[in-house]
């Protein structure tokens, strides 16, 4: 019997030490497959039988070893330290790439920068203050108001463009998210059905699912955890995301319609399309909520276009209330408008370009408020269109035709003249003639900027008694409220045609030098602040340093931010490696002690088998 016992124990010693070979080369195999977590191999003894007893206790015999498990070296603090970690570097990174790609679009990383088209600009209307009768300064003018206007266009189209670009970012790393989740519900799935009857660890599926939870962390802030089935539970920016029964998919839609925004914002369809993302409050380390690249991206590319209207505005002589609802708006802006690097910059030079658009065209065609006496009898021509004019104008309008809107065609242009008198007193922006200059042929000058979505600056509005009233335009062809905005910019048509029908001589046939002269002293004033964060007023040259120095500053925050925390991930990762990467000095090693046990345990095994023979064949025929 103890001859027979040991032979089982030299088999159980060939067993485990394949085992052990198996699993060494299996680590071998894999030293270079991503995700892969080396195995080790746990021996045991096997169960003792009892053979006999004394005074002093029981006489027993060891039934040899056994491979007792296969184990996944692996460190949960560690995993999770990484995945928060990477989470936290990929969504400053995300921001820091959108940063650069917006200094790359203003020219500042390819020597284009935008400042010498504002040069320029300032260059040829200093030539105007000097001979602002002569034909070289004004056409010089014309050309470079023009290169202005392509460059700001082109800036505007760009950043635009990189807006949708983002914007398909955040599809795809939306879909990428729910196919990880798929994949991490399947591998539960799979790992639950191998390791079922407790013979077998699904340690090749358990790596994949790692490494997928891996990737997810770098997308989405997530949380798990891994029930004694080995079905790890998700839960995505504190929602339900991969559960027992299935995954809770993310979906998008369109969060920003009032804005005319068609971007798309991650949402829970199974909630009733609560968004993802609480993105109106701080965001930081210390919160806790400064996590994956899916917020970055989202939080880059803001939530729609945005322009100089959405820098909040103090009056110069402001109320209690006004200066309240000022602060409020600040604090919307920071937590919006001043959180998107994309729509911040858009915001900032759409400010600069309507305040330089704005102060030239105002100097050469000066408004001023004026009331129509009620009772004035007032002609449009045929052929204005109605819905581009100021909403009072409208209303009587409307009122003369008995509360109905003027005969017009499908574009909103009135099919006839029309012939309307004042109930009331009419206050109304209109061009203030006295105070205006003439083109070369007398005329009426002309704004150098205009609005590509309206039909002009002005309307006429004849009184019967002669007097002509030039009525500002405040919408565009479909009556909404049209902007001197970056993208809404092109240079006057008439003065491209005939630049001699800007206003630079007075009604004497003169020279205007005070015009231009104005024009300049108002460009050097400052006048404009950055934003609520940036009080302090500045002339446009000094305006578009600070903003490229606040561009600058903000990339270089967030590349320190994103550079540490790719340092801190890199140690993590380090230290992981430390204990989940495979050797293969190490493997080789053990390959050669359990080739060695092996062997061992194969002599081991002969010794007993000639023993038994000799037992058996010599002795027992005697």
């Amino acid at each position: 019997m103890p001859l027979m016992t040991s032979l089982y124990t030299g088999v159980s010693g060939l067993k485990t030490s394949q085992v052990g070979i198996n699993t060494s080369s299996h680590n071998l195999a894999n030293v270079y497959t991503e995700g892969y977590v080396r195995q080790q191999v746990s021996y045991a003894d096997r169960e003792y039988s009892t053979i006999g007893n004394s005074a002093l206790g029981s006489w027993k015999l060891g039934l040899g070893v056994v491979a007792s498990e296969t184990r996944h070296i692996r460190d949960l603090l560690l995993d999770k330290a990484y995945r928060q970690q990477a989470g936290r570097e990929n969504y400053y990174s995300s921001q820091y790439e959108s940063l650069e790609e917006v200094e790359y679009i203003m020219g500042e990383l390819n020597k284009e920068a935008f400042q010498g088209s504002l040069k320029q600009l300032w260059e040829s209307l200093s030539e105007m203050a000097k001979t602002p009768d002569g034909s070289v300064a004004r056409e010089g003018l014309v050309m470079y108001a023009d290169e202005f206007i392509s460059r700001v266009t082109a800036i505007s189209d760009q950043l635009q463009s990189y807006q949708y670009n983002l914007n398909q970012q955040v599809e795809d790393t939306v879909e990428r998210i729910n196919t990880l989740a798929d994949k991490i519900y399947s591998l539960n799935l799979t790992i639950q059905t191998v390791e079922a009857a407790g013979v077998e660890a699904a340690n090749d599926y358990r790596d994949q699912r790692d490494l997928a939870l891996d990737e997810l962390s770098e997308l989405i802030e997530i949380s798990y955890t891994e029930d004694e089935y080995g079905f790890v539970n998700v839960r995505a920016e504190g929602q339900e995301f991969i559960i027992r029964t299935g995954v809770f998919h993310m979906g998008t839609e369109q969060l920003n319609g009032e804005q005319d925004s068609n971007y798309l914002s991650p949402v829970w369809p199974h909630l009733d399309g609560l968004p993802v993302f609480v993105l109106d409050t701080d965001i930081s380390t210390s919160k806790g909520n400064d996590i994956g690249k899916l917020k970055g991206i989202l939080q880059s590319r803001g939530g729609y276009e945005a322009d100089y209207t959405d820098i909040p505005k103090l009056p110069e002589n402001y109320t209690n209330a006004e200066y309240e609802q000022y602060l409020k708006d600040a604090e919307e802006y920071n937590y919006t408008v001043g959180a998107s690097i994309i729509m911040k910059t858009q915001a900032m030079m759409d400010q600069l370009i309507n305040s330089i658009v704005t102060m030239i065209n105002d100097k050469l065609c000066p408004d001023k408020e004026e009331t129509i006496q009620g009772g004035t009898e007032l002609t449009i021509a045929a052929g204005t269109n109605y819905y581009v004019l100021a909403d009072n104008v409208k209303d009587a309008l409307k009122a003369a035709n008995g509360g109905n809107e003027p005969a017009m065609d499908d574009l909103g242009y009135l099919v006839n003249d029309e012939t309307f008198t004042l109930d009331g007193d009419m206050n109304i922006r209109i061009l203030d003639v006295e105070n205006s200059g003439n083109g070369y042929d007398g005329e009426l000058g002309v704004e150098l900027f205009s609005r590509s979505d309206t039909t002009g600056r002005y309307t006429e509005l004849k009184a019967a008694d002669g007097t002509v009233y030039y009525a500002y335009n405040p919408y565009n062809v479909f009556g909404k409220e049209s902007l001197y905005s970056m993208d809404n910019l092109e240079i006057n048509q008439q003065v491209l045609e005939k630049s001699s029908s800007l206003p630079f001589w007075n009604r004497e046939g003169e020279a205007n030098y005070p015009l231009a002269e104005s024009i300049i002293k108002a460009w050097d004033e400052a006048a404009i602040n950055l934003d609520p964060n940036n009080l302090t007023k500045k002339d446009f040259t000094d305006y578009y340093q600070t903003m490229i120095d606040v561009l600058a500053n903000d990339g270089y925050v967030l590349n320190a931010v994103a550079s540490n925390q790719q340092l801190v991930v890199d140690d993590i990762e380090t230290s992981r490696q430390s204990v989940t990467g495979v050797s293969s000095e190490e493997e080789l090693t053990n390959l050669i002690k359990y080739q060695n046990a092996y062997n061992a345990n194969s002599r081991y095994i002969n010794v007993v088998a000639e023993m038994i023979d000799t037992l058996v064949n010599k002795v027992g025929v005697r």
